[in-house]
């Protein structure tokens, strides 16, 4: 007797869970189908926003977030070709490059983009003319620095920010073009005492998401829940938390 009831509670133990399984398959599948690929490249500070607030975003549209880091121009391509949902952070107006995106109007962030030196006496009271005469580096891709720091004396591309910071520790550099809080954060981490941000600015802008045009009818449901976000104060929430200035 003892025999047969170990037995049928092994039967009835292997049905509840093929049970589960069944039922757990659909919430499996259902999550994946609902999950949204975001494509970035952005500094880990900016990184850390796109994250929290798209995950925010996303999950007051009843879906869930999954972030793809790629370098930069691989990043637009990418989404570009429909390879992933979104793409961001970036300048306003990339759509007349990149047809098959489209922007969220309702800007993420913004950005301070600087120039990193070692001799403070250096002037950029021109913008983006002042860097004619120096030899200057930024990250490849960086649509931004590519659209107007190409009319300096020597332009250099990389592919990590550390690159340009040695570069600019060695001699080999006049200007390492960066996002200034980032940039701060990668300047102490890396112990590089001498370097410092210039001042002013080389250009203030705000950021953007950007949609592959097969999620055009988000859009406007995107766009309002994050104004959502910023009247109900959790915008202000989510980038405290992710000790972004």
């Amino acid at each position: 007797m003892v025999r047969f009831c170990t037995k049928m509670f092994r039967i009835l133990a292997c049905i509840a869970g093929l049970a589960m399984a069944f039922t757990l398959a659909p919430s499996a599948a259902m999550a994946q189908q609902f999950a949204f690929t975001i494509s970035t490249n952005n500094t880990p500070l900016d990184s850390a926003a796109l994250e929290a607030l798209s995950k925010e975003v996303l999950r007051r549209m009843g879906r869930e977030l999954e972030i793809v880091r790629l370098p930069s121009e691989r990043s637009l391509v990418s989404a570009n070709l429909g390879e992933v949902d979104g793409e961001g952070l970036r300048i306003a107006g990339l759509s007349q490059k990149y047809p098959n995106l489209v922007q969220i109007p309702e800007k993420y962030i913004a950005i301070q983009f600087v120039a990193f030196a070692r001799d403070k006496t250096i002037v950029l009271d021109k913008g983006w003319d002042s860097l004619r005469p120096y030899r200057v580096a930024f990250i490849h891709g960086w649509k931004m620095f590519e659209a107007n720091a190409m009319g300096a004396r020597i332009v250099n591309k990389v592919d990590e920010p550390e690159q340009m910071l040695r570069m600019l520790e060695n001699g080999r550099i006049d200007l390492a073009l960066y996002t200034l809080a980032d940039g701060q954060a990668l300047v102490r981490k890396m112990g590089l005492t001498g370097i410092v941000p210039l001042s002013p600015p080389l250009r203030d802008v705000d950021m953007y998401l950007y949609l592959h045009k097969k999620h055009e009818p988000l859009v406007a449901q995107w766009t309002q829940t994050l104004r959502q976000l910023k009247a109900d104060g959790s915008y202000d929430r989510i980038l405290s938390s992710v000790q972004r200035p």
